[in-house]
């Protein structure tokens, strides 16, 4: 109980950090949008407030990570992300996920070109910087501590419920990724993302693998937004799509339940 109540706590703090780094940071941005004709989405000042509001879950996974020192031990923040050592397995399974990203956007939105994939892996650097980095708060924070309050299922549709929500203020930004999608796909996709990275998570125990798919998910979409529509900033879910984010679902959960099955047997 009183391990419960302490999750809980930390999971209040957390997403009072992370909400209102985030939300006050693109709040001035949809301000500067309506009242002063600044900020508009792709223009150099607006990438400050973005980013910030973009980072809110990494700096409120460092101020809980301090807040509540003792919970992690005498482990360092830098451990903290990077977790175990690095093995041949772990570095099978990032494999896995990453080549079944490069699948899915192959088979469900007929992107193979080359040029196109390595788009992705150069500019992998500021993925990670915008999108990526948001695991260490996810995946490193939120997931873990509600793990600790419910069941891995509802902790991971919890978590993909208020990841999705974190993001409503992008509608309301003009130009924004997310503009193209209605909220309901929106908010599917990222509850499957929910259950891939939490099992990512769970079977290499290392965030910064979880940091790497993020970014190179979010690239991917990004070419079947861009590149399969010839530029046009829209989402072409057809029946292939629908198919392959059915199967990462119902085969991530299935690996999710195993690892915390196995797990509870352990102890």
């Amino acid at each position: 109980m009183k391990q419960k109540k302490r999750s809980l706590k930390q999971i209040g703090f957390f997403l009072l950090y992370t909400f209102s780094i985030t939300w006050l940071s693109w709040l001035v941005i949809i301000i500067g949008n309506k009242y002063f004709n600044a900020l508009w989405y792709g223009e150099p000042l607006f990438w400050i407030p973005f980013l910030i509001g973009g980072l809110g879950p990494t700096i409120s996974s460092y101020i809980i990570y301090r807040q509540f020192n003792e919970d992690f031990g005498n482990e360092s923040f830098v451990r903290f992300v990077f977790g175990r050592k690095i093995d041949r397995k772990v570095w099978l399974i990032f494999g896995l996920f990453t080549i079944w990203r490069l699948l899915m956007i192959w088979v469900a939105f007929g992107i193979s070109k080359p040029m196109s994939i390595l788009s992705i892996i150069i500019n992998l650097p500021l993925l990670i910087l915008f999108g990526g980095l948001e695991e260490l708060g996810w995946r490193g924070i939120l997931q873990p501590k509600l793990e600790k309050v419910v069941n891995y299922l509802p902790s991971v549709l919890m978590v993909g419920i208020i990841w999705s929500i974190w993001h409503l203020p992008l509608w309301l930004i003009k130009g924004s990724p997310q503009t193209s999608l209605p909220f309901g796909l929106f908010l599917f996709s990222v509850i499957i993302s929910s259950c891939s990275f939490t099992t990512l998570y769970k079977y290499t125990k290392n965030l910064f693998f979880c940091v790497l798919s993020h970014a190179w998910f979010n690239g991917c979409i990004g070419l079947a937004l861009y590149v399969s529509n010839d530029g046009t900033l829209q989402l072409d879910l057809n029946w292939k799509a629908i198919l392959v984010f059915s199967i990462e679902l119902i085969v991530s959960i299935i690996l999710g339940i195993a690892y915390s099955r196995k797990k509870s047997l352990l102890y």
